[in-house]
């Protein structure tokens, strides 16, 4: 019976911990422009009112539609511009026997405020904010 009682906890201890599946990766969005805008807006409650243009936010998946002024003062998004910004993490893989899932891959977005529309850029691994130009 104390065999029972000591390995038996372990055993559950093993059993939970090595199957466990992994987390889903991270999603980070990025503003830029070219000539920062005179208002932006968007609907995404965990990306600061105060941010700073080039620097990356972690936010949680999901649809976040987003406008802007650009600095000729036109409003955007426009007839047939982007409106809506879409965004998923990558999903942790699933346990197995002995085995723990691996995480998912984290996801960088940058959104770029442009005179011409937004445009939207997806990368898997951090990139290093470069000169943009329209």
């Amino acid at each position: 019976m104390r065999f029972f009682n000591v390995f038996f906890p372990l055993l559950i201890i093993l059993f939970t911990s090595a199957c466990s599946s992994g987390s889903d990766g991270d999603i980070f969005l990025r503003v830029r422009a070219v000539l920062e805008p005179s208002s932006f807006n968007i609907n995404c409650s965990d990306f600061p009112e105060n941010f700073e243009y080039d620097v990356f936010y972690n936010i949680p998946p999901g649809y976040y539609s987003f406008d802007y002024v650009d600095y000729n003062g036109t409003q955007h998004p426009q007839l047939g511009e982007l409106s809506v910004l879409e965004v998923f993490s990558n999903s942790g893989s699933k346990g197995g026997l002995f085995k723990s899932g691996e995480n998912g891959e984290d996801v960088y977005v940058d959104l770029i405020l442009l005179s011409s529309g937004p445009v939207i850029e997806t990368n898997s691994y951090f990139t290093i904010a470069s000169t943009i130009s329209e």
